[in-house]
């Protein structure tokens, strides 16, 4: 049976982190929206760690912000507790982390899709797509519903064939409780999509009243707590309101009434314990065949990768204000129930803890996401779009980035209007897109400041000013918000500049703040100004000068850029490129030189070859 007879315009399928972004952002520029999960109840669940943010994660969630997303204000109002990392370091590396309400920050975003305009929910878990002469159609679901659509976003998270592993015990399913989608990766792999294997896990959850906090250190929220909304260019009511609704939707005032968090550590019993238990882990005996995240090891890897450090450190972070479950953070592993239940009673604090929930480990395909086009269409199969952990990321905050720019650029496919492309130079969103589509992953990947060779420019605080192109162009803001923010722009701009050219005592201002950074005078004018604009001004005067040479590296950088190369380029028949290039360049199929010269394996005499073929008329674009 076919569901609908008039096509919509964008199908996602798949509701968590990137499958909520891509459908609200889809359906907020007006396209018609259809939003498919195996259970509406788990919507936007949070699977791991109910926190978002963090190094460079946090700096995203701004950028998400800032293009319409969701995520920052969703976290702001479910939050508990609030942190600014590195808040005694510059500003360049500062990044905000907030522990959230796991079931408020999920109904609250369930509330919020089913508001939404443009936008219909429907319970059914997709079984197939349906093609048409190289492009998807619809897609196919286990109640014998078919949909179509005129694009298709794939958001499946860790589902598909997903299969999760505690010791030598074996359970289909995506994470513990839910199902496993196991016929979509066949309908993948018919259309040409390569896929493999990839692993994760998560810790113990215990329970709150059993555990000893005397014995741990207390971890509060700061007292002046950073958000990741931009709530200085927003109206109040888009906290909880819905515009023309009299629903309320969950939340509180950000940073009420935080809750701490607790530091323990694993002792040389917990050591001695793992070791002695390592041939019984999935991990290590050999059940688990994908790979797993280097930069979030499980308690396996951290005793064997790091056996000359006598203990590790753990995090006990409650899950929400009407629960007593604790998550046992830094403490993830596949061994079996019993060997968990001694390695949580080695920990001092935890010697009576009572396991809510073990500990697993998960399984589940994948895409190569060198198989897309940096606006995350697939290359194989037209009007197919993916996002979030099938591309091979891991986190909440990389899934979301991606949702929202699948969402877009379905959109625009729709509309045949150019696609959002977010350069490296504008984000670490365009850092992660580019990384993913370019260079492709073998290991879930994590956001890193140092992924980013311009992240300087990237200070959480300007995340609104880099993306206001993207708003704007393609309406991803309300027309209020857009003369918000630039008029916001233009007060940072305007005391910038009369900071460098006012002369004070000692100096210009800008001397003044550069030289005693700490405690530095400012101009009473300024200091009337918001807070927000008052942290970006004196960020840009503090590091005038590698803000320069950094926008200088940009422009030159960018030229590369610019130069197109048609997708029907034949890369085998340049002469004096190597053949190895070729394929790759074949293969990869890159839109700029600057793309090209980013793929590994294709070196820089290699784009110079292509740059004097451009040049000479044999193919190319300025753009």
């Amino acid at each position: 049976m076919v569901y609908n007879k008039i096509p919509f315009d964008v199908i996602v399928c798949g509701a968590g982190h990137a499958g909520v972004e891509a459908a609200l952002a889809a359906s907020r520029m007006g396209a018609s929206t259809l939003l498919l999960t195996g259970n509406i109840d788990t919507i936007a669940q949070m699977s791991c760690n109910p926190a978002i943010g963090g190094q460079a994660k946090g700096q995203m969630v701004r950028e998400i912000d800032a293009l319409g997303g969701e995520m920052a204000i969703n976290a702001d109002v479910t939050g508990i507790q609030f942190r600014l990392l590195n808040e005694s370091k510059g500003q360049a590396v500062q990044a905000p982390r907030a522990q959230c309400d796991k079931k408020a920050y999920q109904f609250r975003l369930k509330h919020t899709l089913e508001l939404q305009k443009n936008l219909q929910v429907f319970q059914a878990t997709v079984t197939g797509l349906i093609f048409q002469s190289g492009k998807v159609v619809g897609c196919q679901t286990n109640l014998e519903i078919d949909f179509t659509g005129l694009t298709v976003v794939i958001t499946t998270g860790t589902f598909l064939r997903g299969l999760m592993h505690i010791g030598q015990n074996k359970t289909e399913g995506g994470r513990m409780g839910d199902f496993s989608a196991k016929s979509l990766s066949g309908s993948l792999m018919e259309a040409g999509i390569q896929l493999e294997r990839l692993k994760t896990g998560t810790p113990p959850r215990l329970l709150g009243r059993s555990l000893d906090f005397s014995k741990m250190v207390e971890q509060k929220g700061d007292a002046n707590p950073t958000f990741f909304a931009f709530h200085d260019t927003r109206d109040p009511e888009d906290m909880f309101h819905v515009e023309h609704s009299c629903e309320r939707r969950i939340g509180w005032a950000p940073g009420s009434k935080q809750v701490s968090c607790w530091m323990t550590h694993t002792t040389e019993q917990t050591a001695q314990l793992v070791r002695a238990n390592l041939h019984k882990s999935a991990m290590y005996s050999g059940e688990i065949k994908g790979v797993g995240p280097r930069y979030c090891p499980s308690i396996e890897d951290k005793f064997v990768r790091f056996a000359d450090k006598p203990r590790h450190l753990l995090f006990l972070e409650p899950e929400g204000r009407a629960t007593n479950e604790y998550y046992v953070n830094g403490l993830s592993t596949s061994l079996p129930f019993d060997v968990q239940l001694d390695l949580v009673h080695s920990v001092p604090g935890l010697e009576d803890a009572q396991i809510l929930r073990p500990a697993y480990a998960v399984e589940y395909d994948f895409a190569h996401p060198t198989q897309l086009f940096p606006s995350l269409e697939s290359k194989k199969v037209e009007n197919l779009f993916f996002a979030g952990q099938i591309n091979g990321t891991s986190g909440y905050e990389e899934a979301a980035a991606q949702g929202l720019v699948a969402g877009v650029n379905a959109v625009n496919k729709v509309r045949a209007t150019p696609p959002m492309l977010i350069q490296r130079n504008e984000g670490y969103i365009g850092v992660l897109i580019d990384d993913l589509v370019t260079k492709g992953t073998s290991e879930p990947y994590r956001m890193f400041t140092s992924r980013a060779e311009h992240r300087l420019l990237f200070n959480h605080g300007s995340a609104e000013f880099r993306f206001l192109d993207h708003s704007t162009k393609y309406s991803l803001l309300s027309a209020n918000r857009l003369l918000n923010i630039k008029s916001k722009q233009s007060a940072v701009l305007r005391w910038v500049d009369f900071l460098e050219r006012e002369r004070t005592q000692g100096g210009t201002w800008a001397e003044l703040i550069r030289r005693d950074r700490v405690g530095a005078a400012i101009p009473a004018g300024l200091s009337n100004e918001t807070k927000a604009i008052q942290e970006e001004v004196i960020y840009r005067v503090s590091y005038q000068g590698y803000l320069v040479r950094e926008q200088k590296q940009v422009e030159k950088l960018s030229q590369i850029e610019k130069i197109r190369i048609p997708h029907d380029f034949n890369y085998l028949s340049i002469s004096g490129l190597r053949k190895e290039s070729a394929l790759k360049l074949a293969d990869f199929k890159p839109m700029t030189l600057g793309q090209a010269s980013r793929i590994s394996g294709v070196n820089p005499s290699d784009i110079s070859i292509l740059m004097v073929m451009i040049g000479s008329g044999r193919g190319g674009d300025i753009v």
